[in-house]
């Protein structure tokens, strides 16, 4: 009985031994795990350091969700050419590219049900034109934004932004431009 039991504990150890041995990257940290014969250190992901338990019993640790509402066209006289679903749809893209966020979910009425941690309300305020091309602009926007389990408002600021022959990819249009800096400002708040 005896050596059968030291074969089987020469296993484990050549097991843990080869398992520890194979590599591990710069930031894995020992976690220990429990066999029918004893206790051995593998390298592995460390839990993580601030679990939230959710409705479910689940535990998350990430950056939370974001929903934005539809953009309210708050100007006097509205341009045509600029659609108020354009500009959240670049709003969301922007967003999303900024890892700030598990997701980024654009929402068809500000009321619709959602599961974003925080709600972005954004208003455009004015847009203007200053070449004949309009590839050059100016935007201003007022930016709500406020924690939905909670209610509290985070965010509430009205951002401008300009750009002197602004690039813009093909398919977008012109307001990507200065849109795009303006943007750059609302994710630095919303860190």
């Amino acid at each position: 009985m005896l050596p059968r039991r030291f074969s089987h504990l020469l296993l484990v150890a050549v097991a843990a031994l080869a398992t520890v041995s194979c590599g591990s990257s710069p930031t894995s940290a020992p976690v220990q795990t429990s066999t029918r014969v004893g206790t051995s250190t593998v390298v592995g992901t460390p839990a993580p350091a601030r679990p939230k338990a959710t409705a479910s019993g689940e535990i998350y640790d990430g950056p939370p969700a974001l929903a934005i509402a539809p953009v309210v066209d708050g100007r006097t006289s509205a341009t045509p050419e600029v659609s108020a679903w354009w500009i959240q749809k670049l709003i969301a893209e922007d967003l999303d590219r900024s890892d700030l966020f598990a997701g980024v979910i654009p929402l068809e009425h500000a009321s619709e049900a959602h599961e974003g941690g925080l709600l972005v309300q954004p208003a455009l305020t004015a847009l203007t034109w200053t070449q004949p091309n309009q590839r050059s602009g100016t935007i201003a926007m007022r930016i709500r934004a406020s924690d939905t389990a909670t209610g509290r408002v985070r965010l509430d600021r009205v951002y401008t932004a300009s750009c002197r022959d602004c690039k813009v990819p093909p398919g977008q249009p012109p307001v990507a431009g200065p849109l795009a800096v303006l943007m750059q400002d609302v994710a630095k708040d919303l860190q």
